[in-house]
């Protein structure tokens, strides 16, 4: 038991020193993450905003041609009027030339509409792009960071990794197991010391008996309150 533990003591300082390295990393990953997810939420914006900016402009030019129609169809109307002879076809023109301005002021209306959407569509592209491009940049300059950050310390973690496989393949599986399950409850602490009679993690105190025990190191003890394995300092 007393070489498992030793083991488990130095498994706990290799994890340790690999979550230092992760941690100078700091937010960098998530940053790029997050802003490589904007930067493509924009571009998926923009698509849908540029088709649609297609729609509005093909809409418009036949919504134009309608009314260049309705508009001779109303001139001719208006000639035709002067020269009806009965009430009755001076009645269904009338009518005809009520449709058709109808039809223009409709028409003129939506057209207005699909000029108002189109405006707004090109200011928010414009703003888009220029969003876009300001998180591209961002996002080069993070990852450059990231990556900087990585070569310097990829020697360290990739000599740390080979340390750690040689190490857990010497440790019976139901000591690693116990660990694993600790450490991962424990925000990557499993092991920890027990100075001045208290736990290294939570730091309540821990039973003189109990010490004593710990200090023999011939089985595994845990903290009552936090559940991580115990030992002596300078073990």
């Amino acid at each position: 038991m007393t070489e498992s533990l030793k083991r488990l003591i130095k498994l706990q300082e290799i994890d340790t020193q690999l979550m230092e390295i992760e941690e100078q990393k700091g937010d960098l990953p998530s940053a790029v993450e997050r802003l490589a997810h904007d930067a493509d939420q924009l571009l998926e914006n923009l698509t849908e905003k540029g088709a649609r900016s297609e729609e509005i402009e093909k809409e418009t030019r036949l919504l134009q041609g309608k009314l260049e129609e309705t508009r001779e169809q109303l001139k001719r109307y208006q000639e035709q009027l002067l020269l009806v002879s009965t009430n009755r076809a001076y009645d269904a023109l009338t009518s005809e030339i009520d449709n058709a301005k109808s039809t223009l002021d409709d028409g003129e209306f939506h057209l207005l509409e699909l000029n108002e959407e189109s405006q707004r569509l090109i200011d928010e592209i414009k703003a888009d792009e220029l969003e876009m491009e300001r998180k591209r940049d961002e996002l080069q300059v993070q990852q450059k960071l990231l990556e900087r950050t990585i070569s310097a310390t990829e020697a360290e973690a990739s000599a740390l990794q080979d340390a750690r496989k040689e190490l857990i393949a010497n440790i019976e599986p139901k000591y690693l197991t116990t660990y694993e399950r600790i450490r991962s409850a424990r925000d990557g602490i499993a092991v920890a010391e027990l100075s001045r009679g208290a736990c290294g993690v939570c730091f309540n105190r821990v039973p003189p008996q109990q010490q004593v025990e710990i200090r023999a190191m011939d089985r595994i003890i845990t903290c009552e309150s936090c559940g991580v394995i115990l030992h002596m300092e300078n073990d």
